[in-house]
């Protein structure tokens, strides 16, 4: 008895094991970047990252909804100064009328600039990245624009051009006004193209700037505001950050946008309006933008790998082909090698290449050369469109002459044209047989008609045998000599 209930609970536990396989496979291939199971710690409202090797999107959470720009409007503005200034070594010098079109209030920050003074245009932009100077933008769009209003005017052309249609800037500085927003998609577009400058990528990439000493000042030098790349701050450090911005206001929350590149990877990511939040019950707040865009990076770094998912040679479809000499199919292969991005345990047969329904032929005529683009084909993992690539021919195929023959005859028996003419000739047939079964049956012969020489009008024609003619010859009228 006792080995009968051993071999039950054996069984049992096989089993219990198997379907634990099968939901740890079914997990593991049906996760995405963006599952439940880690972004439900995240505090903060927006976020977005994308990778800067593909730019495939990693995490996102209300990336396309209106949130306050806060201090990211500042970005804007150097890259305004970027393009319309061009040879940033030239100098500028601070003017009383540069620097009145900002009110100095309690707690703006400034570089504390003082007309009389002189400074490169990259020095002046440098400083706007890093710290965020209100002077110093203020010195920016007086020599490019003169007014407040103008150089607002310059910006909104800038985030139009860049395709951020969720983007409308009020106030230059970025604080809270009526009918100012943008989104974390938006920012994250604007930084990217920003990074495309070599003098936006450095300085975003700062820990802190100098302005030199002049006749007026000492040298100064200003922090920049990313403690995500501050070792100390063990709550917020990440060792693959590289460069960012951090800024806030009480319509945008807690705000940081931050570059990062590690182990081959890069990525950028925006987190905006997080809150100062308990969240490890230490009894002290942490922010959560930053708390949140450090573990995203965490989890990215850890768990996501590229993977080589189409190359050439590589058949993934094949599609029917006339006139093709000894095949009647082609198959098809990728253009080139894709890699994505997808959770480190997921294999590339996890991932799916699908041929786009649009672009995909029934039915290619050959001949066909190898290599020659046929369709696109979706690159998809965990019903997500991760990239697209080419579908090309595998092999040429040549043309074979009986099959053209064959399937030009068959194309002209299907032609409307010869349909026709085969009802007609059909017509003919049947009328025929009904004419020769209606004789066959009454031993009556259909009349013969002739058309008469006036009028057209059809009359008998009335056939003589031999007898009536020898008669009518007997008679008298006779045959002419």
């Amino acid at each position: 008895m006792w080995v009968y209930w051993m071999k039950k609970l054996l069984i049992f536990f096989l089993t219990v094991l198997m379907l634990l396989s099968v939901f740890s496979s079914a997990f593991l291939c049906g996760a995405d970047f963006n599952s439940e199971q880690f972004t439900k710690d995240l505090q903060s409202y927006a976020y977005y990252m994308v990778s800067l090797d593909n730019d495939e999107v990693i995490f996102s959470k209300n990336q396309d909804k209106a949130v306050a720009p806060a201090a990211f409007a500042k970005l804007v503005a150097a890259v305004v100064a970027i393009e319309q200034w061009g040879d940033l070594k030239q100098k500028v010098k601070i003017t009383e009328e540069s620097l009145s079109l900002v009110k100095y209030d309690y707690g703006v920050r400034t570089a504390g600039i003082k007309a009389g003074e002189t400074f490169t245009k990259r020095q002046l932009v440098d400083c706007l990245i890093v710290y965020g100077a209100n002077d110093v933008e203020s010195v920016i769009a007086y020599n490019i624009s003169k007014t407040k209003e103008a150089f607002v005017e310059e910006m909104n052309k800038l985030v139009q051009k860049i395709g951020c249609t969720n983007t409308k800037i009020i106030d230059m500085l970025g604080f809270d006004a009526d009918g100012q927003y943008t989104t974390a998609e938006d920012v994250l577009k604007i930084i990217r193209y920003a990074l495309n400058y070599p003098v936006f990528s450095k300085a975003f990439d700062l820990k802190q700037c100098t302005l030199p000493k002049t006749a007026l000042s000492d040298e100064k030098t200003f922090a920049g505001s990313n403690r995500m790349a501050t070792s100390s701050i063990a709550d917020y450090y990440h060792p693959s950050v590289t460069g960012g911005k951090q800024t806030t206001t009480d319509k945008a929350g807690e705000c940081i946008a931050v570059t990062s590149s590690m182990d081959g990877y890069s990525y950028l990511t925006v987190v905006m309006k997080g809150s100062l939040k308990d969240i490890d019950n230490d009894k002290v707040d942490e922010n959560t933008c930053m708390t949140d865009a450090r573990a995203m990076l965490k989890w990215a770094y850890s768990n996501i790998r590229f993977r080589v998912v189409a190359s050439p040679g590589q058949i993934v479809y094949s599609v029917p082909v006339s006139c093709g000499k000894d095949t009647d199919s082609l198959q098809l292969t990728p253009e080139n090698e894709v890699s994505v991005l997808v959770p480190s345990k997921v294999t590339s047969h996890s991932v799916l290449i699908e041929p786009v329904k649009d672009s995909m032929p029934s039915r290619i005529m050959a001949p066909v050369s190898k290599g020659k683009v046929i369709c696109k084909a979706n690159i998809i993992y965990a019903n997500k469109v991760l990239s697209t690539v080419n579908l090309v021919a595998a092999d040429s195929v040549g043309l074979s002459l009986p099959g053209l023959v064959m399937t030009g005859l068959s194309g002209m028996l299907k032609s409307r044209l010869f349909i026709v003419l085969e009802i007609i000739a059909l017509i003919v047939l049947v009328y025929f047989a009904v004419v020769r079964i209606y004789s066959e049956k009454t031993g009556k012969k259909p009349k013969l008609y002739a058309l008469s020489s006036k009028g057209g009008e059809k009359k008998p024609v009335k056939k003589q045998n031999q007898t009536e003619s020898k008669t009518k010859n007997q008679s008298g009228n006779r045959e002419p000599k």
